[in-house]
């Protein structure tokens, strides 16, 4: 029979011969010793994004998360989507018909947010899931951003998160700011994001440099790529990259990825009522 010593002795070793050599080696809260995390994420599935974001991101060997409503096809051919999928980049759900608030005189009649209910709701994000699937994506790991950042529906607005959780492994909103998850555990069904269209190229990678130093998580928001629309030109996004590409301490992560990090993290994170008086 063991000791009580030699018992805890041969529990830690086992604990430690678990570990994965990445978590190891790891010296903060970003795997791989990384300092901080960023995710590029690319929304509505627009042209721009296959003549200027894929190439860009393919030059500088960088993964993004490309947020597609709609069908198999929408702004996209398949061919397009196809691609998307093939150079490794993450596809996700973002609606089918990318519901958005009624004053938006842009969005269509019967098609605003406050014209659905949870049925209509609930039938999109299937129909949107189910076409990522199709395409490749597995169930378990599909993530989500909502259309114009808006959580609610119905002339109530109501919440459709329950929805989303239902279905998603996590989701993206538009609240402006970056997450530090070392601080605390965070909401990963409303992730904050940072907007790449909204001011100049010196704001974006002042950004970065917040995130690094604060350890966070910055997910970049972006639309139109030197072209469509709410868009960021051509040569800053192609900026923005070579800033991260030659920054050996960010970990640029798809959303999925970086999402099943901190979702590990939070797992495994000592609850209160654990600690010792």
């Amino acid at each position: 029979m063991f000791s009580s010593n030699q018992l805890h002795c041969l529990l830690l070793l086992a604990a430690a011969v678990a570990v994965p050599s990445s978590t190891v080696a790891e010296e903060g809260y970003w795997p791989d010793g990384k300092t901080y995390c960023v995710t590029l994420t690319y929304d509505d599935g627009i042209p721009s994004q296959i003549t200027h974001a894929l190439p860009q991101l393919k030059v500088a060997n960088l993964k993004g998360t490309f947020f597609s409503p709609g069908g198999v096809t929408y702004r996209w051919s398949q061919e397009d989507l196809d691609q998307v999928r093939e150079e490794g980049h993450e596809l996700a759900g973002h609606t089918i018909l990318h519901p958005c608030a009624r004053k938006n005189d842009w969005v269509k009649p019967g098609n605003a947010s406050e014209d659905y209910d949870d049925a209509r709701m609930a039938k999109e994000l299937d129909e949107n899931l189910a076409n990522l699937i199709k395409n490749g994506v597995k169930r378990e790991l599909t993530t989500f951003a909502y259309p114009c950042g808006s959580t609610s529906i119905g002339e109530d607005n109501h919440s459709y998160v329950p929805l989303v959780k239902e279905r998603f492994f996590a989701a993206r909103g538009t609240q402006f700011g970056f997450e530090i998850p070392s601080q605390g555990e965070i909401d990963l069904f409303e992730v904050k994001t940072v907007a790449g269209h909204e001011r100049d190229l010196a704001f974006q990678l002042d950004q970065i440099r917040s995130a690094r130093e604060k350890q966070g998580w910055l997910v970049f928001m972006f639309h139109g790529v030197g072209g469509d629309h709410l868009v960021i030109s051509a040569d800053d996004h192609k900026e923005m990259l070579r800033f991260l590409q030659n920054d050996d301490s960010v970990w640029v992560a798809t959303f999925q990825e970086a999402a099943a990090w901190v979702k590990g993290k939070q797992s495994t994170a000592p609850s209160a009522t654990s600690i010792p008086e």
